[in-house]
């Protein structure tokens, strides 16, 4: 923490930035938003995918979704950070 509001300093905005620091443990996908986006990765990708499907199809499948489609948006992004944030407190 000492050294993150250092480097605040030394860029002159340490009243413009607030930090800060939530403990969790050392594997903790409940708390990573990382892992919900994976969830809807898969859930939109490779949940309807049928069984003959090949990793090239599979490829092409997810160069067209994030070319075509935004996964998240930001007002979801800030409720899944939310959620988040609630799970630890």
């Amino acid at each position: 923490m000492e050294a993150v509001q250092a480097h605040l300093s030394n860029l002159n905005i340490p009243d413009k930035i607030s930090v800060e620091f939530i403990y969790t443990p050392p594997y903790s996908p409940n708390f990573n938003l990382a892992e919900y986006i994976i969830h809807l990765l898969r859930l939109q990708l490779l949940h309807h995918l049928t069984i003959g499907v090949n990793i090239q199809q599979v490829r092409e499948a997810r160069r067209n979704l994030f070319q075509n489609s935004q996964l998240q948006t930001p007002e979801q992004i800030q409720n899944t950070i939310r959620h988040i944030c609630a799970l630890v407190r």
